[in-house]
């Protein structure tokens, strides 16, 4: 199923916050003592640093010091990714402090980032960004982190914990924000790689800021995979354009996106299946697929209005066609063409100013709208959404001597126009569904000298039902429609940052407790509101330069999620591994030759759906990554292998209805990739 192009080329403050602050928040601070070894990051023989940059743009969304904000920001440069020879964005973020990663097919296409513990809906409450740009869906399905071409990257943001204020709608475990990378001198690259299940990738890039103020980058990204499964060949096409004027008071950009994905769907295997042939597709499965075409338009302005104001905004348009077929286990492979659509337009003004008089205070006042369209068709019938969200937003961040404060506020409104046809409709004449909700944050970072910082933090978080979601009644004989609730949370939490030279450390101890958390249950076949639910964790990551030639770095994350009243109460959240690790080091041969290893490793997790915890769990596993570059002149040469010792392991486990055993409650699997292999050489001249 080779794409033509690719042939071609290659071939304000709520009540109770601050009771809630004091009562909660100050006992975490005691907690914080502690600080363990975030991603080496040099290439070059000689002294390097590991210190997190000066500026990022996820702490204010706009270029701010990471010293002003309570947040704690993980930065993993362009160094670094290059360095670890990842070939997409899962493998960078895989086994980051904080950072849990759940991928079907071992591929990147349908992998999920989950922040705080969420498991099965981990994509509807980790907010993922590009420069900006929300790659969340307003449906349940996950971002398309395939979207973003690693060679196109600059660098990786990961703010820890909840961002409601700021980002607002989903950002509840935790933000990841990608930056693509700025033109400069003239720069062309070429890069291709090949590897295991006859896997081929193609990257082109040119980009160039000339001295008038234009600048440009043009690039393609294409794959073709049989992966490691049967019936999951892939074949995906992104085409990426932006141009962009700098002048003396401002900036205007606009940028363009071709996406084309064909993809397979093998499905599950049950525990019988995998063990007589893990790579093997259920019969039942043999015809679905899933495949999307995808364009984005974007235009943004920055603007200077005064020397202490200045305006920042973007207009998007984002529009999906999707086509998919899907079965069920011990029923015949489906014959129906299915559709699913889904348009996304953003407008996302907002004012930077600095107040001399208040000791040169950032102020960032900004709205957020996003209105979606979603209609998906399938024998069950056909469902329509419209959903409208408008939000106001504020936040300072107060510089005072050795402390900066943080306070803000955001109020937020959705409008839910719903309508379904079929044998299972609720809402078939039509029905509106509405709801509004005010969310504040409060932080405080302490520099307690050029070493060490204090962060302390507490921020309100919300996430607004998805728009497929209403639209699934529970498995009753009258089949009743849910009217889900908004899901919202307080998140506390503190940390400690320690960096001198190229050596840094940091930990960070929170607690977040969420009301009316949309969940799945399989049970009853529907979208619910949980009773209270209630994640408490730890997260440790540092690096230590030991030698001018070798660095090592660590992570380690402890999560304690469990629904805390309800029917579930006590229950272990699925999909969600208490510990997660990651153990890496970064030798520099010489100036041309430079090897990486690291060992990633997770514990066992509930599955899937099984809110019950009455299955046997998903089984923890570790797994060891090599990857070996050699440099001379232009060319790049790399070699990564990925589990090296083939450890035959599955990343993400579901429950399932076995129809070999009268359809009872049992595991099923997608088994990961065994051990495998990527070629790459590249050429990037001038």
């Amino acid at each position: 199923m080779a794409h033509p192009v690719l042939q071609a080329v290659l071939s304000l403050l709520p009540p109770n916050f601050l009771v809630d602050l004091l009562n909660k928040f100050l006992p975490l601070g005691a907690a914080a003592i502690s600080a363990s070894f975030a991603v080496p990051g040099h290439s070059d023989v000689g002294p390097v640093t590991n210190e997190v940059p000066t500026v990022v743009v996820s702490a204010a969304r706009t270029e701010q010091s990471t010293l002003t904000t309570p947040a704690s920001i993980t930065v993993i440069s362009r160094q670094q990714i290059e360095d670890s020879g990842a070939a997409d964005i899962v493998e960078v973020l895989r086994g980051q402090g904080g950072v849990q990663i759940k991928d079907l097919y071992g591929d990147g296409s349908r992998a999920t980032v989950d922040m705080r513990g969420f498991g099965d809906s981990a994509s509807s409450n980790t907010l993922v960004l590009i420069d900006g740009r929300r790659l969340n869906n307003p449906d349940i399905a996950s971002p398309d982190l395939n979207a973003i071409a690693l060679d196109d990257v600059e660098r990786i943001e990961v703010v820890q914990g909840s961002a409601g204020v700021l980002f607002g709608d989903q950002a509840v475990g935790g933000v990841i924000n990608v930056i693509t990378r700025r033109p400069g001198a003239m720069r062309h690259s070429l890069k291709l790689s090949a590897g295991s299940y006859n896997a081929v990738n193609l990257h082109a890039m040119t980009s160039q800021a000339l001295d008038n103020g234009i600048n440009y980058r043009v690039s393609l990204d294409a794959r073709e995979s049989d992966n490691y499964r049967d019936h999951n060949e892939l074949s995906y096409l992104n085409g990426f354009a932006k141009l962009a004027y700098d002048y003396s008071s401002g900036s205007v950009f606009t940028e363009l996106q071709y996406i084309d994905n064909d993809l397979n769907t093998p499905g599950a295997l049950f525990a019988d299946e995998v063990a007589e042939d893990r790579r093997q597709a259920n019969a039942s499965f043999a015809s679905d697929y899933s495949n999307a075409k995808t364009t984005v338009g974007r235009i943004g302005l920055v603007q200077e209005i005064s020397s202490n104001w200045s305006f920042e905004g973007e207009v998007t348009s984002r529009k999906t066609d999707g086509d998919f077929r899907i079965s069920f286990a011990g029923g015949l492979p489906s014959t129906g063409n299915y559709t699913q659509n889904r348009k996304i337009q953003e407008f996302t003004p907002r004012f930077i100013g600095f107040i001399p008089a208040l000791n040169n205070t950032m102020l960032t006042i900004g709205a957020d709208a996003v209105e979606s369209e979603y209609d998906v068709s399938t024998i069950f019938g056909d469902q329509f959404n419209d959903q409208s969200q408008r939000s106001l937003y504020a936040q300072a961040l107060i510089p005072a001597s050795m402390l900066d404060f943080t306070v803000g506020v955001r109020h937020a409104r959705v409008d839910n126009e719903l309508r379904d046809a079929g044998m299972f409709a609720v809402y078939p004449t039509g029905v509106n569904i509405e709801d509004e909700v005010t969310v504040a944050t409060l932080g405080l970072a302490i520099k307690a000298n050029d070493n060490w910082r204090l962060l302390l933090r507490a921020d309100q978080n919300y996430r607004f039902a998805k728009v497929d979601e209403f639209l699934q009644p529970a498995f009753t004989p009258a089949f009743s429609p849910i009217e889900l609730k908004t899901q919202e949370g307080l998140s506390l939490e503190t940390g400690a940052e320690w960096s001198r030279g190229g050596n840094s450390a940091k930990v960070v101890v929170y607690s977040l407790k969420l009301e009316n958390e949309v969940a799945y249950d399989p049970a009853n076949f529907a979208n619910i509101n949980l009773d209270d639910t209630e994640r408490k964790g730890l997260i440790t990551s540092g690096y230590w330069q030991a030698t001018q030639r070798i660095g090592f770095s660590a992570s380690y994350t402890y999560t304690d999620a469990e629904v805390t009243s309800g029917f579930a109460t006590g229950k272990d959240i699925p999909l969600v591994a208490e510990h997660s690790a990651l153990l890496s080091t970064d030798y520099v041969i010489s100036t041309s030759w430079q090897v990486f290893a690291e060992v990633v490793a997770i514990s066992d997790r509930v599955l899937g759906g099984d809110f019950d915890n009455t299955l046997s769990t998903l089984p923890g596993y570790g797994v060891f990554n090599i990857k070996a570059g050699y440099q001379v002149s232009d060319f790049t040469f790399s070699g990564r292998i990925n589990n090296v010792f083939n450890k035959k392991y599955s990343d993400v486990g579901q429950l399932g209805f076995d129809p070999n055993a009268g359809f009872a409650a049992a595991e099923a699997f997608y088994p990961s990739p065994e051990i495998n292999f990527l070629l790459t050489a590249a050429w990037n001249f001038r």
